[in-house]
Parts: C-alpha cells; structure tokens; sequence
C-alpha cells in the first residue's frame, strides 16, 4: 500500500494556497495553474515538501483528507502534468523567503526617499540591468533567472543597507524614464531594479504574488517591510508564490 507523503513539488513548482484552492506557478515553463480545493488537499497531505513554499499552507490546515485511493489517483493526474512529482526534488540554488505584507510597509519614493548625484558608473550599471532583464523576460525562464538571482544573492556577504538602498532606488527612479515606462511591465521592472543593486552589492527580496479574484499576477521588490518599487496599496492584494 502507498504510504503518505510518497510525492513531492517539483524544485521548479512553486504554490500558493487560496481560499478557493491552489496556484502553481511553473518556474520552467514560465505558466500558472490554477487548482482546486480537491487538489490542494492531496498537495497538502501527500506532497512531502509541501510546507517548504512559506505560501503554501495558508487555508489548508482545515481540509479533511481525501480517501487514499481518491488521494493517489488525484496525484497521478497531477504528475502527468508535470506539476507534482514522484522523485525527491533537487536542491535549487535559491532559498524561498517569506513575506510580510501584513505590518505596517513603508514605501521606497513616498514615505521615505535619498537624494544623490548620478555618476557614470550608476548609467553603465543601469543600462546592464536593463540588457539583462529584457534578455531574462524574452528569452529565459524563470526557472534559470531564480538560479542566477538566488546564487548571486546566496555569495552577499554584506547585511542589507537600507539607507544606501534607498539611495540606489532613488538613482534608478530618475534614470528609468530616459529608458522604459514601468507601467504594465513588473517583471521586467523588478528584474532590473534587482539586477542594478545587485552592482552595489544589494540584494533585497524578489518577489511574485497572485490574486485569484479578479486572477492577477505581479512582480516587485522588497526588503522586511520596505517596498523598493511600489506602495503597499499595489500589493496588499497579492499573496507571494516566489520570494528569493
């Protein structure tokens, strides 16, 4: 007979739970999947990692277990799609990181701003983070610019700088309209906000949330309660699926 937890996410398969059911996003194939609560109760009993995503048990600690047979049948489909796996998942070379939306934020550009002259090196930078955010949304999945963020990330040595982080924000902010409109372009926007700090040896957290009614999905960065490229009211709507 199968025993419990004899299944696992995959490395590339993030989740959040919802009050409706679950979405997965699928770091490989840069998609989302929308399950329900039939679903998420066979993820939440049979999947050995499940409690791994920090987003991912919210609402399931109420859900009654399904029949084995029903469990297991269930989980087959889901490894057919790609979605769960029957293998251990392999180590990643990033570690997800929880989020707080919940406290008091505070908004890089509104409630807090730096001002600081702009030099050569700020320009050069800014326009590598933007090479390498276009090439990353066009060309990559997000499976690989994880690796790249988390590995980089994971060899910081230094603590976060907050004060010098608001700085750099504040330097992007002021460069950004000679080069891109942020507006309806998250990813590409946090992608290279966290690319050029990453040139200063800064590395906040960054982040995708989903909402499931109306659907939506969005990309920005934050640092603890610190919102480096929105206000709270762009993303107190969201529940985070991938934080690194």
């Amino acid at each position: 007979m199968l025993s419990e937890k004899a299944y696992w996410l995959p490395s590339h398969v993030r989740a959040c739970a919802t009050a409706s059911g679950t979405v997965l996003l699928d770091l490989r194939r840069n998609r989302y999947f929308g399950v329900g609560r039939k679903e998420t109760r066979v993820l939440s009993s049979l999947a050995a990692n499940w409690q791994d995503n920090p987003a991912a048990s919210i609402f399931t600690s109420d859900l009654e277990a399904l029949p084995m047979e029903d469990a297991v049948r269930i989980a087959d489909k889901l490894v057919e799609a790609g979605l769960l796996s029957k293998d251990a998942a392999e180590p990643t070379a990033f570690t997800p990181t929880a989020i707080d939306l919940n406290s008091l934020l505070t908004s890089v550009g509104h409630e807090v701003e730096r001002k600081s002259s702009i030099r050569w090196r700020d320009i050069v930078n800014f326009l590598r983070a933007c090479t390498w955010a276009r090439r990353s949304v066009r060309s990559r999945t997000l499976y690989v610019v994880a690796e790249e963020i988390g590995r980089r990330k994971n060899t910081a040595g230094a603590p976060f700088d907050a004060e010098r982080a608001i700085e750099l924000v504040g330097v992007f902010r002021r460069l950004r309209p000679h080069t891109f409109a942020a507006r309806d372009q998250c990813l590409f926007h946090a992608l290279a906000l966290v690319r050029f700090l990453s040139a200063y040896d800064i590395y906040p957290t960054w982040v995708i949330g989903v909402r499931t009614k109306p659907w939506a999905a969005h990309s920005w960065v934050q640092q603890g309660t610190l919102l480096l490229d929105a206000n709270p009211e762009q993303v107190c709507e969201y529940s985070p699926i991938l934080a690194i």
